[in-house]
This record gives structure tokens, C-alpha cells and sequence, in this order.
């Protein structure tokens, strides 16, 4: 139990810092009108590395992050992020889940699919589609890029402060 509360409480504080960095990055892309997000980088390490229920808790808690701060309603974003971390959990079996290409590979497809079903839902709301639907095709390449560059560093990042933490990640089998 003492040992899920600090993976929980160390995943929350690199979220932070994720969110923090992407924060700093969309007030300086604003005169472009461009945004970073990069909800896959939250979900990777979780779902490939932790028990389900640890894992769980963290992507959760950090959705309801991103929730307080989007203009959408409470706990969509959460709700999605876990619906995503549940899929990515179930695949990771299978995957070699300690390699860092693995994560991030998992972390851009699945920014990917939460970037175009967030749109989908949003899309309908825009008053001129055509130029919503540009601008969030600018806005996902710009996200994949950061999170392509920013993945390796971001996944070593969670990795080393599970580690100091006295808590790091099972090697070999995933604990259920």
C-alpha cells in the first residue's frame, strides 16, 4: 500500500513538471496559435510499467489535472485518459515494455487517437470548421513532434524518480 502511494504521489509530481514545461511551451507558441498537448506521455509509462490499479490512479489524477485547467467539461478528460490507459494496459503484454522506443511509440499513438476523438467531439462546436479542423491538424503535428523529442527524456524522467523514491518499477512480468 506504502509502496503504491509513493509510485502515485512521484508519477503525479512528473506529470506536474510535464504539465509545467507544456504550459510555458503553448503561452510562447500562443502569437502562432498553435497548442501542445501531450496527454499520451501520461499515459505510457503507466499503462506499460505499473499494476493496474496504481497505474489507474495516476492517469486518473492526472486527467482531472488537465480537466481544472480545459474549457470542457469536468472529467472528460479523465474519463478518456483511463478509458485509453485501460486499452494500452490490456495491449502491453504482449509489447516489450521496458524499451524506451516502446513507450514512446505507445505514448504517439495514443496522443494520437485522444488528440482525434477530443476533436471529434469538439469539432461540431467551432463556428467555421474548415479552419478548426486546419488549425487542429497544426496542432497535432506540433503535439507529436513534442511528444516524439520530449518522450525518451520524459519516460527516463519517471523511471529515475520511481527510482528515488524507493519505489521502481517491476522488471520482467507486470504485477496484476
Amino acid at each position: 500500500m506504502l509502496r503504491d502511494s509513493r509510485q502515485v504521489l512521484a508519477l503525479l509530481a512528473c506529470a506536474g513538471i510535464l504539465n509545467a514545461i507544456i504550459a510555458q511551451l503553448n503561452h510562447a507558441l500562443a502569437p502562432l496559435a498553435l497548442t501542445i498537448s501531450s496527454p499520451g506521455l501520461l499515459i505510457a509509462f503507466a499503462a506499460l510499467r505499473l499494476p493496474a490499479k496504481t497505474g489507474l490512479a495516476v492517469v486518473l489524477c492526472s486527467g482531472l489535472w488537465l480537466d481544472a485547467t480545459a474549457p470542457t467539461p469536468f472529467g472528460r478528460q479523465a474519463a478518456l485518459l483511463g478509458l485509453a490507459f485501460g486499452l494500452l494496459h490490456n495491449i502491453a503484454r504482449r509489447l516489450p515494455r521496458e524499451d524506451a522506443l516502446v513507450g514512446v511509440v505507445s505514448a504517439l499513438f495514443t496522443n494520437l487517437a485522444l488528440f482525434v476523438l477530443l476533436a471529434v467531439m469538439d469539432l461540431g462546436v467551432l463556428p467555421d470548421s474548415g479552419a478548426g479542423a486546419l488549425r487542429l491538424l497544426a496542432d497535432l503535428i506540433v503535439s507529436q513532434v513534442f511528444t516524439t523529442l520530449a518522450g525518451p527524456w520524459f519516460l527516463a524522467l519517471q523511471n529515475g524518480l520511481l527510482s528515488f523514491a524507493g519505489t521502481p518499477p517491476h522488471k520482467g512480468p507486470r504485477p496484476v
